[in-house]
């Protein structure tokens, strides 16, 4: 049986509780019960003996000392977990009455890390020694569907270790909990990451480390900050497995994971995997911004695919402890995306755990927004910056539509290497694999929102072109005309070509001033207008001066008065109050009374201009700014340095629209077409 069909037979078992359970609720029996079903299964030929052996340990002897004995009995055997009770699935069906009773026994009788995974299968926290665990069957148990379920997954469900691997059972587990998904309508994608995907993102992490496998005694470390179930660290350490030969690699898994169910299927996952000898110490549960479980280590490769635009504000104590570590020397120091989307946040979490002696690479799954979100100076802006100031950005590979169950969107891989061999500093490479036709297979039935499959040999491509870190042309069918086009599906260009400088382009103010006693009539009639007031006797005598109706520019207007020396903020409410802004008037200054003051800003005109990095900013303005507006400016002292990585204009190709002559013959070709058809039918009938 393979393990598409060993599934599909644990997952059918839902049938005999349909009615009983709504479809979101039925992965609450069949998740637990299939981790039941393989624990006894691996127990089945060693429980007996342990037995025996717990039994010769006196009933008086202290739990501390049974416990101390009880692990001593299972390093023996080789096991990481045992149920003291001595019953199984199997030996409740010989009492069908006692069900109920027996199964609670049964459920609290197994060692602690087992405990922890079924309490966060029905969300209760561990407490203890004295643990309710009955809601994983007390609605079966009420509706008489305890023994009817117990007895299909010992009927159907054959998980002895000699007729499953422990990977064969960690795929079964997989698929799984990928059905449970798919049927419920939930955002399978939120917690589960298609395999295409992992397996692409491992290969493009590890790409270049391939050495380092054949050193004698070498221990190698994954870490995942939002792991989801498990996928990304266990596929990682089947790869590094699989590319060494070396089914007994030591690789260490580390993650954590916010949502308790999930982090119990990732912990049951690495259980039935035999990947739980150290289990306690690797896997967490816990929000990784708020309570990073693992501060401090450091690990050789990250691998993530952070939910997409969850809300990292929303919780008043998550937000405070991520503006905490937006400081010097914290993980976040480099700046703050909006709260909208806080998958950069994880970047930067996995970046701060990079080791600096050995080197680190990071391979993460984001959507398009961290590419160019946020403008120069924002925390989007400089997160980037960040990764090209510390020249850890390798690569970026762009993914092809509908992979994911959950989204449609264009998703990217990010590689990032804080130990970039010498001829790739300050470089990085684009490639462009978004080309269904070459790079994506379509699948027979789809899965949510997930149409498509990445290729094997479309996998194959984009790690050769990843290794040959170069660029690359060649010719791709067009998804839409059909045609075949030249085109390029690789760059690999300078971190320079990606930064630029927005610099503030000011324009000056320009007024004139005319019919100054009408207008200081119509203020006199305005309600709240106080004319006797003392900051507003200035417009009284203004207004009172012969010859003041007369239109002036600004300079002239205050040369006239002169004699009545206003003071500065005087300046700037007649300015407000009676100027009249002209293109056609002369140009305002700061202080009316000293030609070197310089312009006055008009803030309505205030500009800016991203000029690229590669470009010097004098030669750009006089080029692209001062034909246009000769008036123009630039302040200098406002200067932000900005980063984005457009990839769809990087890889944009003009295609001119058809010519309507040819677009009209078409259609006139359809319309005889569709004439034809009808006459034939008509000759039918």
């Amino acid at each position: 049986m393979t393990e598409q069909e060993l599934a599909s037979v644990i997952w059918d078992i839902k049938e005999i509780i349909r009615g009983l359970y709504d479809d979101a609720e039925v992965e609450d029996v069949i998740l637990p019960f299939t981790l039941l079903r393989r624990l006894d299964c691996v127990l089945d030929e060693k429980r007996d003996a342990i037995m025996e052996e717990l039994n010769k340990i006196p009933a008086e002897a202290p739990e501390k000392m049974k416990k101390i004995k009880l692990d001593s009995i299972l390093r023996k055997n080789n096991l990481t977990f045992f149920n003291t009770s001595g019953l199984s699935m199997e030996k409740m069906l010989a009492a069908p009455g006692q069900i109920a009773t027996s199964f609670d026994y049964y459920l609290n009788s197994f060692t602690e890390n087992v405990r922890d995974i079924l309490a966060n299968f029905v969300h209760k926290q561990d407490a203890g020694e004295h643990l309710d665990l009955n809601d994983i069957y007390r609605r079966l148990a009420e509706s008489n569907k305890l023994f009817s379920v117990c007895q299909m997954f010992v009927q159907r469900a054959d998980l002895h270790p000699d007729k499953v691997s422990n990977a064969m059972m960690g795929t079964v587990f997989e698929n799984v909990i990928r059905r449970s998904k798919e049927s419920s309508n939930t955002k399978a994608g939120q917690f589960y990451t298609p395999r295409d995907i992992v397996q692409l993102l491992v290969a493009l992490t590890i790409s270049g480390h391939e050495d380092e496998l054949y050193i004698p005694g070498r221990i190698f470390s994954i870490y995942d900050p939002c792991c989801g179930t498990g996928g990304m660290l266990t596929e990682g350490k089947k790869y590094l497995q699989t590319l060494s030969h070396n089914p007994n690699l030591k690789v260490q898994l580390f993650g954590q994971e916010l949502n308790d169910k999930t982090y119990a299927i990732c912990k049951a996952d690495l259980l039935m995997k035999g990947d739980d000898h150290n289990i306690s110490q690797q896997l967490f549960k816990g929000n990784t911004f708020s309570d990073d479980k693992l501060y401090g280590r450091t690990f050789n490769f990250m691998l993530a695919n952070p939910p997409f635009g969850v809300d990292w504000g929303k919780d008043e104590h998550v937000k405070e402890c991520v503006q905490k570590d937006n400081a010097p020397g914290k993980r976040f120091e480099a700046g703050l995306p909006t709260t909208s989307d806080g998958s950069l946040l994880f970047l930067m979490h996995m970046v701060a755990k990079m080791d600096k002696e050995n080197g680190s690479r990071i391979g993460i799954v984001l959507n398009g927004s961290p590419l160019f979100n946020g403008d120069a100076g924002s925390g989007w802006s400089n997160i980037r910056k960040m990764l090209l100031d510390k020249n850890l950005l390798d690569c970026i590979v762009s993914l092809p539509g509908d992979l994911f169950y959950g989204t449609g969107i264009s998703t990217y891989l990010w590689i990032l290497d804080n130990k970039r061999p010498k001829e790739k500093e300050n470089q990085v490479l684009f490639i462009d694999a978004a080309h269904k036709n070459e790079y994506a297979k379509l699948l027979q039935t789809n899965l949510g929102k997930k149409r498509f499959d990445i290729s094997e040999e479309g996998a194959k491509d984009i790690l050769e072109i990843y290794k040959e870190y170069k660029s690359v042309s060649r010719d791709i069918l067009n998804e839409s005309t059909g045609e075949v086009e030249h085109l390029e599906i690789a760059k690999k260009m300078d971190y320079d070509d990606f930064l630029y400088t927005k610099v503030a382009v000011r324009r000056p103010m320009r007024y004139w001033f005319e019919g100054i006693t009408a207008k200081y009539e119509q203020m006199k009639v305005e309600d709240g207008f106080k004319p006797d007031d003392k900051k507003n006797l200035i417009y009284k005598t203004v207004a009172a001066i012969d010859g003041i109706d007369a239109k002036r520019s600004d300079t002239e207007f205050f040369a006239f008065l002169k004699k009545c020396k206003p003071s500065a903020a005087e300046i700037k409410n007649i300015r407000k109050v009676w100027g009249i802004v002209s293109e056609d008037a002369p140009e305002v200054l700061n202080n009316p009374y000293k030609a070197d003051s310089g312009f006055m800003e008009d803030g309505n005109l205030n500009d800016t201009e991203n000029i690229p990095f590669k470009q010097d900013v004098d030669e750009y303005f006089e080029r692209e700014v001062l034909p246009f507006t000769p008036d123009a400016w630039m302040d200098r002292t406002k200067d932000k340095i900005g980063c984005e990585f457009p990839f769809t204009k990087l890889f944009y190709v003009y295609r001119p629209m058809r010519d309507l002559d040819a677009i009209l013959a078409d259609i006139k070709i359809l319309d005889e077409e569709a004439d034809a058809e009808l006459e034939e039918i008509k000759l039918e009938d």
